[in-house]
């Protein structure tokens, strides 16, 4: 019995602890709390996917072709009725010539932010009834790929100055709201490439200025589906969809 009393002794003070543990444990303490999650309002997500081409140079300025596609989820918030911060993360895979296969996908991932900054409510002519925006966007881009036995990886500094018009039309009938919505969009676009493959080969972007436009079109008014043109070198195409809550 000796030897069981230590035992004994420690399985009675966790029981008491335990039991004092518990007792002060209660979920209704405090009425509130240190921070909140925001409004599930000011929330958006969706699915990107980017493909297309630009031409790249190396250290001793030789031209070549980077070509480049990912698959990204997309998560917004907005932090006022006029800007919105978002960020993607999915993969991306690159090839640096069209007889080449794809690289093995990697991590791809962004931060940016999104805004309107102006716009003005086309009442007349009803065939033209609308709205006119100006939105500017910034968006930081890290891209990786695995190609030759080596990592190829690149960032990319973007940014845009949209000019955009948007038709959106409610019309009840028979206490059925019939909806539909497009947004259509161009503007001037940089980007400015850096990157590398493995540790010998440095590159960077041939040209940083170009033109991007695109259409989205709204299922519904918190469900859209759209597609976009970026004109650089050479072109490049997007897709995108999207879901506010």
């Amino acid at each position: 019995m000796r030897h069981y009393t230590p035992l004994v002794i420690a399985l009675f003070l966790g029981i008491c602890l335990t039991r004092l543990s518990l007792g002060a444990i209660s979920g209704s303490i405090s009425s509130e709390s240190l921070t909140a999650a925001p409004p599930v309002e000011s929330i958006s997500f969706g699915f990107n996917y980017d493909g297309g081409k630009r031409q790249v140079k190396d250290n001793s300025d030789n031209i070549t072709e980077l070509e480049a596609r990912s698959y990204s989820f997309f998560l917004g918030y907005d932090a006022s009725k006029w800007c919105t911060l978002f960020a993607t993360l999915g993969m991306s895979e690159a090839r640096l010539s069209d007889k080449d296969e794809f690289g093995d996908a990697k991590v791809k991932w962004s931060i940016g932010i999104n805004a309107n900054i102006w716009h003005i409510d086309l009442e007349e002519p009803p065939l033209f009834s609308g709205r006119i925006s100006i939105r500017p966007a910034l968006e930081y881009s890290q891209f990786n790929s695995g190609i030759d036995d080596e990592t190829i990886k690149w960032r990319d500094i973007s940014g845009t100055l949209l000019l955009s018009y948007e038709k959106i039309i409610e019309d009840p009938k028979y206490n059925i709201t019939e909806f539909y919505g497009y947004a259509i969009y161009a503007g001037p676009v940089f980007s400015i490439i850096d990157g590398s493959i493995g540790d010998n080969v440095d590159f960077n972007e041939d040209t940083s200025l170009g033109l991007v436009g695109g259409l989205d079109f709204f299922i519904r008014r918190n469900l859209s589906v759209g597609g976009q043109i970026q004109s650089f070198d050479e072109l490049s195409f997007g897709g995108n969809f999207r879901y506010h809550f």
